[in-house]
């Protein structure tokens, strides 16, 4: 007998456990996703494209329900929010037929138990169908906050501090950017394949390979419905990872035979591709908070047949008598705010709301004091996020400066791209966008310890 799965109940429940309950959207779907196995790639992908289309349009889509609603949402039960937010993300931002939407949303009601309030659910999405060209939205000249905020789903701080330290014009690229689903990203894993090689393995099961514009052992993959499931893959061939993040191993620029120290590793692609241009040799001690996040690093290193990873347990922001001055590089990948990762990660607008930094930059900072103390004379240190806030990056480089007289930042134009060039990559640093380089939002430092 064949189990019929309906994927708008998957998304629906995914959305409720992701709003309702706080979880991460990655990791909702990839639990729903695997209980709902025998769905096929198709499905998947539907299912994936309307959780998180529904997310990187919350405010608008909630905006529209409070427009074609008469019961206001905060009196809306969940579940049926739930369903209103998923349908009107197909109804505005999907060509799916508006009456199977409608006919859906309403036998999902039904289904639940909640047949009262079928008629109710209809009733709504069938005045968003009639007023879908009549959404008026704040005038964009006049309310610009709200009208970004609306029109992109973007939070009214976040808006707010992009925008007192960048132009009008580049804070609206930037959002239009953060709306739009990635590729995926992945380095090729030097030490077992070739990039040739593994194109055409890819190919041949059906997926879309592009070229990376920036570095030559980087793929950008299409149509990819579980990646985990490739031969490939299980082969070791490849680990998934940014560019952004493959740019701050080509500052790190690490050595055959050095010691190097990845202080906050999880989830380990920086560690991997450390190791791969190392030629898996020397020393690379791999360190972070959560044992079990060192474990998936360990399997991760495993796979990659990577033998030169040490996983270490321990907290970044406490001092390590050991690692005094024992390390030919250091890398400060450090915990923050996230807010270049929007495009991938949109629950993360949702999430967070700016109070948070302050606590965040106090961590970076205490890891920064222990990792400047791990470096050997004429070593390197390179700090990183993969966050768009100023507090965080350039203002964390001119603290860490006035504390430390023995480091001083290096010209970094060497180990970038050439599109990547900017002002600042002379001085040291430089900060990628999404909408400017087709990366997550990343910062980069690079420090050499003098004596």
């Amino acid at each position: 007998m064949t189990i019929q799965i309906n994927p708008r109940e998957i998304a629906v429940q995914a959305l409720l456990e992701i709003l309702k309950e706080e979880k991460y959207n990655t990791t909702v779907l990839r639990k729903l996703l695997r209980q709902n196995g025998a769905m096929p790639p198709k499905d998947r992908a539907f299912v994936t494209e309307i959780v998180n289309g529904s997310l990187r349009n919350l405010y608008y889509i909630d905006f529209v329900i409070d427009n074609v609603s008469h019961v206001k949402m905060k009196k809306i039960k969940p579940y049926i929010l739930a369903v209103l937010r998923t349908a009107i993300y197909q109804l505005y931002f999907m060509k799916v037929p508006e009456n199977a939407i409608c006919d859906e949303s309403v036998k999902l009601v039904k289904k639940r138990g909640l047949t009262s309030l079928s008629g109710f659910v209809n009733a709504v999405l069938r005045n968003a169908i009639r007023q879908k060209d009549s959404i008026v939205l704040p005038d964009e000249k006049e309310y610009a906050v709200e009208y970004l905020c609306l029109k992109y789903s973007h939070p009214i701080w976040l808006l707010k501090m992009w925008l007192h330290q960048y132009d009008y014009d580049f804070v609206k690229a930037l959002c239009i950017q953060n709306n739009v689903a990635p590729d995926v990203s992945i380095v090729v894993n030097t030490l077992c394949t070739t990039k040739q090689e593994l194109r055409k393995e890819l190919e041949q099961c059906d997926i879309v390979v592009k070229e990376s514009k920036y570095y030559q052992n980087v793929l950008h993959l299409q149509k990819t419905a579980n990646i985990a499931k490739l031969q490939s893959y299980h082969d070791g061939k490849f680990h998934v990872q940014d560019e952004s993040s493959v740019t701050a191993v080509e500052v790190l620029s690490p050595q055959p035979n050095e010691s190097i120290l990845d202080i906050c590793a999880a989830p380990g692609g920086k560690s991997f591709l450390i190791a791969e241009k190392m030629q898996n040799k020397g020393n690379i001690y791999s360190c972070d908070i959560y044992q079990h996040k060192l474990e998936l690093l360990q399997e991760g290193a495993e796979r990659l047949s990577i033998s030169i990873i040490t996983p270490k347990q321990q907290d970044g922001t406490i001092y390590q008598k050991q690692y005094e001055k024992s390390f030919d590089r250091v890398l400060v990948d450090a915990p923050c705010s996230g807010l270049g990762l929007i495009r991938k990660k949109p629950d993360i607008r949702l999430k967070k709301n700016g109070n948070d930094i302050d606590n965040i930059l106090i961590v970076q900072k205490n890891i920064l004091k222990q990792a400047a103390q791990y470096v050997k004379q004429n070593g390197i240190l390179v700090y990183s996020t993969c966050t768009i806030c100023k507090k965080e990056n350039e203002k964390n480089v001119e603290w860490f400066l006035e504390q430390y007289k023995n480091f001083e930042l290096e010209d970094i134009r060497t180990y970038l791209p050439s599109e990547f060039y900017s002002e600042t990559a002379e001085k040291g640093y430089v900060t990628l966008y999404p909408h400017i380089h087709h990366t997550d939002g990343f910062f980069i430092a690079r420090f050499i310890r003098k004596e």
